[in-house]
């Protein structure tokens, strides 16, 4: 039951926190890459704007949640769950941005929550990380991820940010996982806690990875609707599986990679 409540805050959290930076972006205008000019405008509106702010406070309480639910889950478990805010953010945005969804990214959503819904089924519980083991950036592979050269701009930063979110979410992690579970909440242990996080380098490296992501997100929704970016940003998953099997040496049960193959399937139709 903990670990439902903790999974469905996580959820709420990420889709309202999306939902109000949207909202935000939606007065800014289009963000243009090629101009970086408009880069430092761009800064002054985001500290600025009181949809943007209260997004990123929101934000910032689903990442104090995705801490702990890393610190004990397995990862190739957390994530596709966390998917499941991608049929919470369809329905809020045609709610309450007046999004037009048309039947293929509906199709494509629900495909995605049938995934996560397989994966939800699985063991979800994990192995610590050994203290003992000498795991580094360094040890981390490359991900290869075949797409046609013609692929258009905005498939093109759905791809940087998923690369970049997915390294954020291994490292972040691996981090975890050396600190291990997030049990007492006194406050003598939770000061402890954050000192050990923001000293930890992996975390860091984490939370800068998943910073640059959070940077390509904002400002692709000046011109893409938060319907099609969070779904198409399920690649995240996809990329992220292939590390928590080969790094963080999760096991991947036969139902767990079919829900993982439909959230793939969920991407392919969404595009």
């Amino acid at each position: 039951m903990k670990i439902f409540i903790l999974l469905t805050c996580l959820a709420f959290t990420q889709v309202f926190g999306d939902i109000l930076l949207s909202r935000g972006m939606k007065d800014f205008g289009i963000f243009e890459f090629s101009n970086p000019l408009i880069i430092p405008h761009l800064i002054t509106y985001i500290l600025s704007n009181i949809w943007i702010i209260l997004g990123i406070i929101v934000l910032i309480i689903s990442l104090g949640l995705y801490l702990t639910a890393i610190s004990d889950l397995d990862l190739s478990y957390v994530l596709p769950i966390h998917a499941s805010s991608y049929v919470l953010n369809g329905i809020f945005a045609w709610l309450l941005l007046d999004e037009k969804i048309s039947i293929m990214r509906w199709s494509s959503t629900l495909l995605i929550a049938f995934g996560v819904f397989l994966v939800g089924l699985s063991d979800s519980k994990t192995v610590q990380v050994s203290h003992n083991r000498n795991i580094t950036p360094q040890n981390l592979p490359l991900f290869l991820f075949p797409f046609n050269a013609a692929i258009s701009k905005s498939w093109l930063i759905v791809l940087g940010i998923s690369l970049s979110d997915s390294a954020g979410d291994l490292l972040l992690a691996l981090g975890m996982k050396k600190i291990g579970k997030i049990e007492e909440l006194t406050f003598n242990s939770m000061l402890k806690l954050i000192i050990k996080i923001i000293t930890n380098p992996m975390i860091i490296s984490g939370i800068a990875c998943q910073g640059i992501a959070f940077f390509c997100f904002i400002s692709v929704l000046t011109w893409l609707d938060i319907s099609f970016v969070r779904p198409a940003t399920a690649l995240t998953y996809l990329i992220s599986m292939f590390g928590a099997k080969y790094i963080l040496h999760e096991k991947i049960e036969e139902r767990k990679l079919i829900g993982i193959s439909l959230i793939g399937l969920g991407v392919l139709v969404h595009s």
